[in-house]
């Protein structure tokens, strides 16, 4: 009984993440267009004017300040791939249900560089995520589950070892079905 109760809590803090990620790529639609353009072009120019443009999305979206505060450049980085997603019509980014893996399998990501994004850490991990989202937004593979990115990125060593592992097994999940399909076709 007592370990429902804690699960309980558990199940509605996981509910409510879930919720930031969602409204973060729904109130990018309503950015300026300049906000928006500048939350996509933030590493082109590797300065932090558009910090106040993230700050104000991840208001809008009711992320608490408590969790902004903590990992800021996370943030940075997953409302700059929302906005890269999201493109110039500001189309929908996250979709839970809609796996990384696959989504870079159908854009026909190689996998050179499916293991180069799963070997990185730092810095270069960031410039393969930002890679990501653009092959992702110049192949239409989008929304994906941005919770993905979110904890590849992360500081937890244990979440971000969970979210290579499930890229690397939707990728390959998606790989061997597009080769069943393509072998019982012949």
């Amino acid at each position: 009984m007592a370990s429902e109760a804690a699960a309980a809590p558990a199940e509605a803090s996981a509910k409510k993440e879930a919720d930031w990620m969602q409204s973060i790529a729904g109130q990018i639609r309503f950015l300026s267009t300049g906000d928006r353009a500048g939350l996509r072009r933030m590493d082109l120019t590797r300065s932090h004017a558009a910090d106040g443009t993230v700050i104000k999305l991840l208001m809008r979206a009711k992320v608490p300040q408590q969790a902004q505060g903590t990992g800021f450049d996370r943030w940075r980085l997953v409302t700059h791939v929302a906005a890269i997603l999201s493109g110039t019509g500001a189309t929908q980014a996250h979709a839970e249900g809609r796996r990384l893996g696959s989504a870079l399998r159908e854009a026909d990501y190689s996998e050179n560089r499916l293991l180069r994004l799963l070997a990185v850490r730092g810095e270069a991990l960031d410039d393969q995520v930002r890679r990501v989202a653009r092959v992702l937004a110049q192949k239409g593979q989008h929304p994906i589950n941005l919770w993905t990115l979110y904890h590849l990125v992360g500081s937890d060593a244990a979440k971000a070892e969970a979210a290579r592992i499930r890229i690397a097994q939707d990728y390959y999940a998606a790989a061997a079905r597009s080769e069943e399909g393509t072998s019982s076709d012949a």
